[in-house]
């Protein structure tokens, strides 16, 4: 399994806002994180390239992402566990998804449609036009955590990402293992370069 969790977070992270069009501090979260993905594209400096993974880390509400897509086996870890878990995630994220996305997906356009409010969650509803013309809508579905927003799942054309995610790494664990799935996420990042937390 090419990891499950760096595939389908990726769209996350992949595209590169225009003005916004809407003030809301959801939209504005959004907006944050595409602008962040479009910089990470192009800064050099170490540091400030650490900067940028951080922001983007910030807007994502990836241990909730994580204990989603592991469903019953979340309860079945320990806290050391559930930490390592959710570092591997993280480390897929930046290691492998977010500088993809910022080099495959630079010369997309966004344009914010909207904000919605569907009772304690806010919608961002945006339109992705391709260097083709062809377009695509992507919703950003966000919750509030500790006084900010934080992505918690992306709609592509009415598909969730998370749900997809959440289905592929629940196969995984049904074919496998919790171990397995680990090992596999680990080995993913060693194919990359990265050294996987321990």
């Amino acid at each position: 399994m090419a990891c499950a969790t760096s595939l389908s977070l990726v769209v996350f992270a992949t595209l590169r806002s225009s003005a916004a069009t809407v003030d809301g501090s959801a939209t504005a979260t959004v907006n944050q994180l595409l602008a962040t993905i479009g910089k990470l594209r192009t800064t050099t400096d170490p540091r400030e390239r650490n900067k940028l993974v951080t922001s983007i880390d910030a807007s994502l509400a990836i241990q909730k992402l994580s204990q989603q897509a592991l469903g019953e086996q979340w309860s079945k870890l320990d806290s050391r566990e559930r930490t390592h878990f959710v570092a591997l995630v993280t480390q897929l994220l930046e290691k492998i998804a977010y500088p993809n996305a910022a080099r495959f997906f630079f010369s997309f356009q966004v344009k914010v449609l909207g904000e919605d409010a569907e009772g304690g969650r806010h919608i961002v509803r945006t339109l992705v036009t391709r260097p083709d013309g062809g377009a695509v809508a992507i919703d950003y579905v966000l919750d509030p955590t500790d006084g900010r927003w934080q992505i918690v799942d992306v709609i592509l054309d009415r598909l969730s990402l998370v749900a997809s995610m959440t289905s592929q790494i629940q196969a995984t664990l049904k074919a496998s293992s919790y171990r397995g799935l680990v090992g596999q996420m680990e080995q993913r990042l060693v194919q990359n370069g990265a050294r996987p937390s321990p």
